[in-house]
């Protein structure tokens, strides 16, 4: 009688192990953080995503660098990924589509946003190879993921429970609409409690660039495309607003009031 075929699934019992861990209160998870239907479990996984190939890596040693991207260009280089990420999960074939992305990640000559025309050959003197390196080896791990069967959606449980732990605050999840609400809240008060500190809300309103939309605009963009937004108001909302907004930089208890 032929010999079946071990399946990959039964032969990386790790990756079984804790995807079958993951699950046990996945369910739990997504209704504890809003995540309450399709929409919103793409999104979240969006977030993920972009955390798991990209954001928390060699990224981070460049964001510290001399040369490397700025807060807001972090924050605005995360907005554009993520509708970039949007795309691989809605994708027919994400396992093409997550290579798509891959290529579009390592590609040196590609303008990030937040940075007014600089690359990734700009940004990353000096980590190219471990980023290009910590890129693939995300990536070949998704891949591998994306062949178990024993759960319904490996990318499901494994990257909601990336955005849930590294990204409750992004764009993309529920909480995000708090955050742009609680910058609307800031701007229109200089001297809310969240400032923690005499006259910073009122510097921070005086310093506001000429090219700042009117609070209505600057909600709109902020839920939608921040990325679009003026690199100097990028770095004044990173330099003032941000910090104050919610966790895990604010230490105001917004949620008491």
């Amino acid at each position: 009688m032929p010999q079946v075929p071990e399946k990959k699934c039964e032969r990386a019992s790790a990756n079984c192990r804790l995807l079958r861990s993951l699950k046990e209160d996945h369910s739990a998870l997504c209704e504890k953080n809003g995540i309450v239907d399709g929409e919103a479990t793409a999104k979240a996984m969006a977030v993920g995503l972009v955390i798991e190939v990209w954001r928390n890596g060699p990224v981070e040693n460049m964001h510290a660098s001399r040369r490397g991207p700025s807060d807001a260009a972090m924050f605005a280089e995360s907005t554009t990924l993520h509708a970039r990420a949007l795309d691989v999960i809605r994708a027919e074939d994400r396992s093409m589509a997550l290579l798509d992305f891959e290529r579009v990640l390592l590609d040196r000559s590609r303008v990030w946003a937040g940075t007014g025309g600089k690359t990734l050959r700009d940004l990353g003197y000096g980590h190219l190879g471990a980023y290009d390196q910590h890129l693939k080896d995300r990536a070949d791990t998704l891949l591998a993921l994306r062949d178990h069967t024993c759960v319904t959606d490996p990318w499901d449980v494994y990257l909601v429970r990336r955005a849930v732990t590294y990204g409750r605050d992004h764009l993309g999840m529920p909480n995000w609409p708090r955050i742009v609400e609680r910058l609307r809240v800031l701007l229109e008060d200089p001297d809310h409690p969240a400032w923690h500190g005499d006259g910073r809300g009122t510097q921070a309103v005086s310093e506001m660039p000429e090219s700042t939309p009117p609070p209505d605009e600057l909600t709109v963009s902020l839920m939608t495309h921040p990325n679009l937004l003026p690199v100097e108001v990028l770095e004044w909302l990173s330099e003032h607003f941000l910090f104050c907004a919610g966790p895990p930089y604010s230490p105001h208890k917004w949620d008491e009031e």
